[in-house]
C-alpha cells in the first residue's frame, strides 16, 4: 500500500535488529524528506550502517515499519514482522541507489559496462539510451575518457565516482551512501566529496553515513548522532555541529 505522503520519501519506525545476543538497532525511527541530505554520523559500531543496510534490503529487520518511495517494504502488526512479496521488492529497490565504502564494481566489466548493465538487463533499457545516459554521466563525474578502462586501471576516487554514476543511472529517488570516502586517501575523497556536494546543490535526496565532520556539517540539512543503537540526538547540521545538546554528541564531535 502506498504511502499518502509524497513528500516522504523514506520512513523507518520502530527498528529493531539484533545480531544473536547483540542488539544492534532498539527501535530506531526517522524520516527523510524529498530534497533532504541527511548525514549519519556516531562511533564504530554505533548501528549506522547496519541502519543503512536495513533500509536497502541487504539486512532484514527484526521488527519495525520501512516505507521508500511511498511503498511499504515491511510492517510490524500485532507483534508480527511480514516483508512485501518479492514483485514490490524488485520496484522497492528499483527506487534507491546505494554507495558501497569499497565501490564494489564489477571487476571483469569496463567502466561503461558497471553502469549499462542493469540498465539494460534490469531496467530493459536499449543499449543506446543505456549508452546516453553513461555518457551524460560520465561526463557529470569527468570521466569520460575512463569510460572504456577496467576498475584496475582506476584510482580509488575514480572507481567511486564510477559506483555513484551507477548509483544514479537509474533516476533514483534515494541514495544512500555508506561512508564513501572511507577507502580513500585525503586527495581523493576531496573529488568524491565535491561530487556529493554538487548532488546536494541539485536537491539529490541522499542519506550519507560519514565520518567527515565538516562535510557533513557544510552539506547535510540534518545530522542524525547516533550511539549504541539509538539516536542520541538530531537536528541542523550546522546547528548540532557546532552546538550539541546532549553530552554523548559533544564528547564525541570533541574528537574532531
Amino acid at each position: 500500500m502506498a504511502d499518502i505522503n509524497n513528500n516522504i520519501v523514506l520512513e523507518m519506525k520502530d527498528i529493531c535488529k539484533t545480531f544473536g545476543d547483540l542488539e544492534v538497532l532498539k527501535g530506531i525511527s526517522m524520516q527523510v524528506t524529498r530534497g533532504e541530505v541527511v548525514a549519519v554520523i556516531g562511533p564504530s559500531g554505533g548501528g549506522k550502517s547496519t541502519l543503512l543496510r536495513c533500509a536497502t534490503t541487504l539486512e532484514k529487520v527484526d521488527s519495525g515499519k520501512i516505507v521508500i518511495g511511498g511503498d511499504v517494504l515491511c510492517d510490524t502488526k500485532d507483534g508480527h514482522l511480514s516483508y512485501c512479496d518479492k514483485k514490490l521488492e524488485k520496484e522497492i529497490r528499483s527506487k534507491f541507489g546505494l554507495v558501497f565504502q569499497n565501490f564494489n564494481l564489477f571487476p571483469h566489466f569496463s567502466v561503461r559496462r558497471n553502469i549499462t548493465e542493469a540498465l539494460i538487463h534490469v531496467h530493459k533499457k536499449s543499449r543506446e539510451e543505456a549508452d546516453r545516459i553513461c555518457d551524460g554521466l560520465l561526463e557529470k563525474m569527468d570521466l569520460k575518457a575512463k569510460a572504456d578502462e577496467y576498475p584496475c586501471n582506476l584510482s580509488g576516487g575514480q572507481q567511486q565516482r564510477v559506483s555513484i554514476a551507477r548509483a544514479l543511472a537509474t533516476n533514483p529517488e534515494i541514495i544512500f551512501f555508506d561512508e564513501p570516502t572511507s577507502a580513500l586517501d585525503p586527495e581523493l575523497t576531496k573529488g568524491v566529496l565535491t561530487v556529493i556536494r554538487e548532488l546536494a546543490k541539485e536537491k539529490m535526496t541522499m542519506v550519507i553515513v560519514t565520518h567527515e565532520m565538516s562535510f557533513a556539517r557544510d552539506v547535510a540539512d540534518r545530522i542524525v548522532f547516533m550511539d549504541g543503537g539509538i539516536i542520541v540526538e538530531e537536528g541542523p547540521a550546522y546547528e548540532l555541529v557546532t552546538n550539541p545538546k546532549q553530552e554523548r554528541t559533544k564528547a564525541f564531535l570533541a574528537g574532531y
